[in-house]
């Protein structure tokens, strides 16, 4: 058996989903059962209510129950471009306020959720230098950042012996194959997308993602692929969102240093996709299926 990525639960759904102390405590009580130890949150989490999920992860006390808790710094997310959000006053105010909602002293990984272009790299980190050595991170991390200017805050880094940063979270899966976290695309390798089944998922007209996510991915070329892909696997008896977390998990390029967001709206997912997980790797035909979608998909999803 292949060593896998570590799971964390991505806790956008906390706050909105799950919205009450009862219904994030069933979660809690969840995750600790099926040995998931760590929950990535933000700011801004849910969209709809932003701060909810870290409050809501602070009234259940998720960081005395054995749960390691990361957050992202506030953005206002939108068509804003992120200007001014990385300045050393709006880092302290938001990571303040994340750590009174959370109520902890400390946090697994900070994240830059967003780059900030018109504040000075080095001005950003030196902001996050100072958190670290207060004790108040104990990783910092970065969110959506292309590899050119990811290099650039390297170098800032190296040259005035800030802390770097050692965790990247980014958008990775049977589509989108350079470097991040999200499974099942946003859903869209559920199959519904394809199909025009909108509604009660995160495409719909009424869910506040819903445009974001039909653009996303409305390519027609894509949206052809998504139709091979499930002819492909119906043979096996293999649903898109199981095939989707088992290639993740035992044929990618992913290994047990990297880890995989799994984001829920239901208890029921949550349990579906640690079983799909335990089934492990996938018959050679559905690999070999998935890999010739990737290479017609390759040249146009590549920069994605």
């Amino acid at each position: 058996m292949p060593s896998t990525p570590q799971i964390v639960f991505g806790g956008a759904s906390l706050g909105h989903e799950f919205p009450t102390e009862e219904s994030v405590q069933e979660v809690l009580t969840l995750l600790k059962d099926l040995k998931i130890t760590r929950i990535d949150t933000a700011a801004r989490y849910p969209p709809t209510n932003h701060g909810m999920s870290e409050k809501l992860l602070g009234i259940t006390h998720a960081g005395s129950q054995g749960l390691n808790i990361s957050t992202k710094i506030f953005t206002t997310g939108g068509d804003g471009d992120g200007s001014g959000e990385l300045d050393r006053a709006s880092i302290q105010k938001s990571f303040s306020t994340s750590l009174g909602r959370l109520g902890v002293d400390q946090v697994d990984v900070l994240y830059i959720h967003r780059p900030d272009p018109t504040t000075p790299l080095k001005v950003q980190a030196a902001a996050f230098d100072e958190l670290f050595k207060e004790g108040k991170i104990k990783r910092l991390g970065l969110s959506n950042f292309k590899p050119e200017l990811l290099q650039e805050y390297l170098d800032v880094c190296d040259e005035n012996a800030f802390v770097k940063p050692t965790v990247y979270q980014g958008d990775y899966n049977v589509i989108t194959r350079v470097p991040l976290l999200r499974a099942l695309a946003g859903g869209f390798l559920t199959g519904k997308f394809s199909s025009g089944q909108y509604e009660g998922t995160r495409f719909s007209d009424d869910h506040v993602l819903g445009k974001y996510f039909q653009n996303l991915y409305s390519d027609p070329k894509l949206q052809q692929a998504m139709k091979n892909f499930e002819s492909a696997i119906t043979p096996f008896g293999i649903s898109g969102s199981e095939a989707s977390i088992r290639w993740i998990f035992y044929h990618s390029a992913l290994g047990e240093q990297d880890a995989v967001i799994l984001g829920a709206s239901k208890l029921a997912q949550i349990k579906d996709s640690v079983r799909s997980i335990s089934v492990g790797p996938l018959p050679d035909g559905v690999v070999q299926a998935i890999e010739s979608i990737w290479g017609v998909l390759e040249e146009s999803r590549a920069a994605c």
